[in-house]
C-alpha cells in the first residue's frame, strides 16, 4: 500500500501517535521514508510480494528495515546509539499504530530486535553484504506457534508460517 493510502486509513489515536513520533525530529522524516521504502523494494525484489506474510520474508524485511533506519540516521549523525534508539524507536511505534495478533507482534518486535543487535557488526557493511547475510539469516529462521517462544531465539529472526 503507498503511504498516502496507508495514511489516509489511520484513525485519529494512529495520526496522533505518527505526529508524536516525528514532531522531536522531523529531519528524520525523510530518511525514514526513505529507508522503509527501500527495505520493501528490496523485499519485492527477493521475495516477491511474500514478505507480507508472517513468514521467513518478512522476518527478513523486518531485521532490513531497521539496519536500514539506523544506517540512515547513523550516516546522517556518525551516532551509533542515535541510530539504534531512532530504528527501535520508528519500528516499536509501527508496532503500537498497527493492529496485529500478539503472536504477530511478538514476531515483529523480535526481528526489528534481532535487526538491532546486528547493527554494530553491519554498520559500514555494503547494501548487498548485509542482503546476502539477512538472506541466510531468513533460510535459518525459526518457526514459533507462542509469543513466548522468541525469549530462547535471541540472535534468530522467526516466522510463524511457511506461506
Amino acid at each position: 500500500m503507498k503511504f498516502w493510502a496507508r495514511l489516509k486509513s489511520f484513525d485519529a489515536n494512529q495520526l496522533f501517535k505518527l505526529v508524536k513520533l516525528f514532531i522531536t525530529k522531523p529531519f528524520y522524516i525523510k530518511l525514514t521514508l526513505q529507508a522503509t521504502q527501500h527495505a520493501v523494494q528490496l523485499a519485492n525484489r527477493y521475495y516477491s510480494n511474500t514478505h507480507h506474510k508472517s513468514n521467513a520474508a518478512n522476518a527478513f524485511r523486518h531485521a532490513l528495515w531497521t539496519i536500514l533506519l539506523a544506517k540512515a540516521v547513523y550516516d546522517k549523525t556518525g551516532n551509533e546509539v542515535t541510530a539504534k534508539n531512532w530504528a527501535l524507536k520508528v519500528t516499536t511505534a509501527h508496532e503500537n499504530i498497527a493492529v496485529n495478533k500478539p503472536l504477530e507482534r511478538a514476531m515483529d518486535l523480535h526481528n526489528n530486535n534481532v535487526g538491532i543487535s546486528m547493527l554494530a557488526e553491519l554498520i559500514n557493511k555494503k547494501e548487498d553484504e548485509i542482503v546476502l547475510l539477512l538472506k541466510k539469516k531468513a533460510q535459518e529462521a525459526q518457526q514459533i506457534c507462542e509469543p513466548e517462544e522468541v525469549v530462547n531465539l535471541e540472535n534468530q529472526l522467526v516466522y510463524i508460517s511457511e506461506e
